[in-house]
């Protein structure tokens, strides 16, 4: 009988064991993701504001001027309100649609600001890229670890959810 109990016993220390560190890795991850998050967002907001002073340049030069306002309704769209997956979705097929037009109707031979300023928006899209696949990783880790025993019943009662990720440039971009 004394042998049950104690191995009853070392049973439910693993298994409490387990829980607390099945907890404490949720709580880990559940802060990265929240922080890759912030920057993947704050990315997004710093690639608008370059885009923003890219309208400024084609302005100062009159070039492109149908471009030039769309660019700055989309900067407009993604000042207002919370950037969430689907907004940060849309609002990059827009941009990504809206460059390719302004780029193919300005002339070969750019001003100087001009070039200085695709250079900024080049670095800016590269930057949100960095964070965005970042980010991806670990919503990727981070799905599949609220599948595994013992992790989807703590997720649960801690209310975790799976999250979305963040889109993928286009296939036309990427062939």
């Amino acid at each position: 009988m004394e042998v049950f109990l104690v191995i009853a016993a070392l049973v439910a220390l693993f298994l409490y064991w387990e829980y607390r560190r099945a907890g404490r890795k949720l709580k880990v991850g559940a802060d990265r993701l929240e922080e890759a998050w912030r920057e993947a967002q704050q990315a997004f907001r710093e690639r608008l504001e370059v885009l923003r002073e890219f309208a400024e340049a084609l302005g100062r030069e009159g070039l492109v001027p149908e471009g030039r306002w769309a660019i700055e309704r989309l900067v407009a769209e993604g000042a207002f309100g919370e950037l969430d997956v689907a907004k940060i979705h849309v609002l990059d097929e827009k941009i990504r649609t809206v460059l390719w037009r302004v780029f193919s109707a300005l002339p070969r031979e750019r001003p100087r600001h001009i070039r200085e300023a695709q250079n900024r928006l080049a670095e800016a899209a590269e930057e949100y890229d960095i964070k965005r696949r970042n980010y991806n990783e670990l919503v990727k880790a981070w799905n599949n670890l609220l599948v595994r025993f013992p992790y989807r019943f703590i997720a649960a009662r801690r209310k975790y959810k799976a999250r979305e990720f963040l889109p993928i440039r286009s296939e036309w971009e990427t062939s």
